[in-house]
């Protein structure tokens, strides 16, 4: 078996291993199995919740917004149309716009969970996190796209991908969403992510 083979067929079934993991997960919060440990993970991040993390969850929010990672996502999508790389550019462009409405997706789909006291909406969904999904869908197509394509090495792609994931973490600062909705929108992320990457990986000439 081919290395690219062997990349594509562990990428897929990360995918499916997250997403198995996403559909447990959201079954016990339906069922409110997580309600001791969320209300205990909500206790302490409101303990180590400093100004200046406050201030970094803050500025970091807006990434997990569609309407910046999807302007962002296209603008990288066409520089790389641009030099002829138009597999990496649909899979960027695929994860970012997937991501948004997967995000949606879910709002509707999964039993209603209303947001901790901190979220100023307790009619919007809380689970899963959309912050953590569609960053983390972004960063780890988009990542991995970039560094096979030689765009940058992973030294620098790495960074940036967890730099961007991490803005899930700051809706737990900000008191926005319980623990597991963060994990569910990380186990969304990772399963639309990775279905990205392996579907550009099996496709990819050479």
């Amino acid at each position: 078996m081919r290395k690219k083979d062997v990349a594509a067929a562990t990428l897929l079934g990360t995918a499916a291993a997250a997403a198995l993991g996403f559909g447990v997960l959201a079954d016990r919060v339906a069922d409110r199995e997580t309600w001791d440990l969320d209300k205990r993970a909500r206790k302490k991040a409101k303990k180590r919740a400093k100004r200046a993390r406050k201030k970094a969850a803050e500025l970091s929010g807006p990434l997990g917004k569609w309407y910046v990672h999807v302007p962002l996502s296209l603008f990288a999508a066409g520089a790389l149309l641009r030099q002829g790389k138009t597999g990496g550019a649909l899979t960027i462009a695929g994860a970012s716009i997937g991501a948004a409405a997967l995000s949606r997706i879910l709002d509707r789909a999964v039993k209603h969970r209303a947001p901790p006291p901190g979220r100023q909406e307790p009619w919007e969904q809380s689970f899963p996190s959309g912050h953590a999904l569609e960053t983390t869908a972004v960063a780890i197509a988009g990542g991995y796209v970039l560094v096979r394509e030689d765009v940058a090495g992973p030294w620098i792609a790495a960074p940036l991908a967890l730099a961007s994931a991490a803005s899930g973490l700051g809706r737990l600062v900000l008191d926005r969403h319980w623990s597991t909705d963060s994990l569910g929108g990380y186990l969304a992320g990772i399963a639309l992510g990775t279905a990205c990457a392996g579907v550009y990986e099996a496709t990819r000439r050479g």
